[in-house]
């Protein structure tokens, strides 16, 4: 008779309930996922119709299976210069942003036949994606950049991966060949035939019932200008000529520092009449004094008083001028209110000896210590998403997440809040009805200038898939059916 516990299974790798699995089997369970997310990819480009396809698997599907941070795809132009083609969420590369000219420079001196891993930190292996068509170069390379160094097994593992992309790319339109990689990848098992599903329709409503189950973050696009909460805007005071520009685009000033001088003829005009009238004014009262002291007035007495009050009276009203007309010619001379940074574009071939105009703008002064927020323009269509995110937010709060990167640092994904919602809508020089979205202040980033270009989206809550992704088509059909129903 056996013991008890002789007939008890045990599975490799656990101890007792209440023990952790050993170091060996969450290394054999992390492997089997590994090959089997690289299996999917190798399935994914095997169903891509054209290169384009190819390239935007690779840019988004290729990174998270291989533990690199971002894909990217760059392709050698007939001048010889690399492009990048596309990257991750398919999104339109910025070709002049600085992560990515420095990742064209890296694929500019390491592209070759062969992998080739950069020496430090960024951590980027560079794959032939093309045979080599002139000096041995390939046309079209993968990159892949990792926060830890390449590994061999992981270059191994990439290396694969990019070639079998090479063979897919080589039979287009026809349908490449297995390659050794989908032949060695273990293929995941298949269910018993009592799970197994053999009517296409009855897959089709799982697969639909599946899709407005599972629920995601609806995101609604939205795109702006990144602008400071506080600027000095400078206006021209009085009408005049521009004589001295003391400053250009960039420069930093402090409280007091002299920005623009300008020259009105007219003030000057008015300043000489004013200083003779006042001249003469004050001649005529000081000789009419000097008469009465005398006493050679006599019965002229009365008619003598009464002019030297007139002439009092002329000089106060004219010394009053002379102080508004002093006061008018100052602001000729524009200073700067507050210490920051100017902004303006060109500003010495614009206004240096050129007339200005009463409320004219010249320039901005943003101090160093402002706050930044987003200036976001969301569609007409889309705002009842974003207002429904809006008043179902806690009031205390209103917190409502806006993600969003600038157009030259794309590789930089940042968050903030809602602040607002413009109360009117506006029309957009492409003739669609928009809407202004303020955002709080946005998280400090070095070197972006007032009225840099941003895209955004807008967190409106959890919606089912199938509804974010027809929802276009499903606010169509509401609109017809509405305007069916008015009709």
């Amino acid at each position: 008779m056996n013991a008890p516990g002789d007939n008890q299974t045990h599975t490799p790798g656990h101890g007792n309930s209440g023990s952790s699995p050993d170091p060996a089997y969450r290394t054999l369970i992390a492997e089997l996922e590994l090959l089997q997310a690289l299996h999917l990819l190798t399935q994914t480009l095997t169903h891509a119709t054209s290169p384009a396809a190819v390239h935007d698997t690779l840019a988004q599907d290729a990174a998270v299976p291989l533990q690199a941070s971002l894909a990217l795809v760059c392709q050698r132009t007939a001048t010889g210069q690399w492009t990048a083609v596309t990257g991750p969420g398919g999104a339109q590369i910025n070709q002049r942003a600085d992560a990515v000219q420095d990742i064209l420079s890296f694929v500019a001196q390491h592209s070759t036949t062969r992998p080739c891993v950069s020496d430090g930190p960024p951590h980027r292996l560079c794959l032939p994606l093309s045979p080599p068509q002139d000096n041995s170069r390939p046309q079209t390379v993968l990159v892949l950049e990792a926060t830890t160094p390449w590994t061999a097994r992981r270059i191994e593992l990439a290396s694969t991966v990019a070639h079998y992309a090479m063979l897919t790319l080589q039979h287009r339109p026809s349908q490449p060949a297995e390659s050794d990689l989908t032949q060695k990848l273990p293929h995941p098992p298949a269910l018993s035939s009592g799970f197994n599903i053999r009517n296409r329709r009855v897959q089709l409503v799982g697969g639909l019932l599946l899709l407005s189950l599972l629920p995601l973050e609806l995101r609604i696009p939205a795109s702006g200008l990144l602008e400071p909460v506080q600027r000095q805007r400078l206006y021209a005071a009085e009408s005049g000529l521009v004589t001295e520009l003391t400053v250009n685009d960039g420069a930093t000033v402090v409280p007091g520092d002299v920005l623009v001088r300008l020259r009105s003829d007219e003030l000057e005009l008015q300043q000489a009449e004013l200083f003779g009238a006042l001249a003469e004014a004050q001649a005529r009262l000081a000789a009419l004094e000097s008469s009465a002291a005398r006493g050679s007035i006599g019965t002229a007495a009365l008619t003598v008083e009464s002019e030297q009050a007139e002439l009092r009276a002329r000089i106060l009203s004219l010394e009053q001028q002379r102080s508004v007309l002093q006061r008018r010619l100052d602001s000729l001379v524009l200073r700067a209110t507050a210490a920051g940074t100017v902004v303006g574009r060109d500003l010495q071939q614009r206004f240096i000896g050129r007339p200005l105009l009463r409320g004219q703008w010249l320039l901005d002064v943003v101090p160093a210590d402002s706050p930044w927020q987003l200036q976001l323009d969301v569609a007409e269509t889309d705002l009842r998403h974003v207002l429904q995110a809006f008043a179902t937010a806690p009031a205390a709060s209103r917190h409502v997440t806006v993600s969003y990167f600038t157009e030259t640092t794309p590789e930089r994904q940042l968050q903030t809040t809602l602040a607002s919602i413009s109360s009117a809508a506006e029309l957009s020089p492409r003739g669609e009805l928009q809407t202004r979205l303020t955002t709080t202040a946005a998280p400090a980033t070095s070197g972006e200038r007032p009225g840099v270009g941003v895209q955004a989206s807008v967190h409106c809550g959890r919606r089912p898939l199938l509804y974010i992704l027809l929802r276009r088509a499903f606010d169509f059909v509401r609109r017809t059916a509405l305007l069916q129903g008015v009709y």
